[in-house]
């Protein structure tokens, strides 16, 4: 479909008239970024991002990009050098799957979310290390209680973590 658009744009062209003009501006529901959720303000929690994704979101006003996955995880490892070269903010907290998923890491998490600008994108995999960091970093830092962190950790993209978490907060 993308192709046949394409060459009916240059078509138009060619013939003298104008490529079509997009429907507006690009919005965050137009790109579709997998597990999405804006649950946190100035936070976008998300699954793993694409090059054209970062720079779609960059657009968007995101000022920082930080990232839960280690570098050799399947589709990721590429994002220091690309964002480097677009001159964007990155950051990578190398999260080990469910045993990564500790006070230690929440909390390391927290001071990077204290440092960098907002709005943010925090993303994984699925975003399921990001809801459950998020959840023990407001429960180990902010001092909430257990049931408001799995809250949090539900709604910011926890799924299979979920009984990891709850044992992890004593519930």
């Amino acid at each position: 479909m993308r192709i046949l658009l394409c060459l009916l744009s240059a078509a138009a062209v060619a013939c003298g008239g104008s490529t079509p003009e997009p429907d507006g501006p690009v919005t965050l529901e137009d790109l579709d970024i997998p597990y999405a959720s804006t649950a946190m303000e100035g936070v976008l929690c998300a699954g793993q991002i694409s090059e054209d994704e970062m720079v779609a979101l960059s657009e968007l006003g995101y000022q920082s990009f930080v990232s839960l996955r280690q570098e050799d995880e399947g589709g990721s490892g590429w994002e220091e050098a690309f964002a480097a070269d677009k001159g964007l903010r990155f950051v990578r907290l190398p999260v080990a799957g469910a045993e990564g998923v500790d006070e230690e890491n929440a909390r390391k998490l927290s001071a990077i979310m204290e440092a960098e600008k907002r709005p943010m994108v925090l993303y994984c995999g699925s975003s399921n290390r990001v809801g459950a960091l998020l959840a023990l970093e407001a429960f180990h830092v902010d001092g909430k209680s257990p049931e408001e962190c799995l809250a949090l950790g539900k709604a910011t993209g926890v799924t299979g973590l979920e009984s990891l978490l709850e044992e992890r907060l004593g519930l």
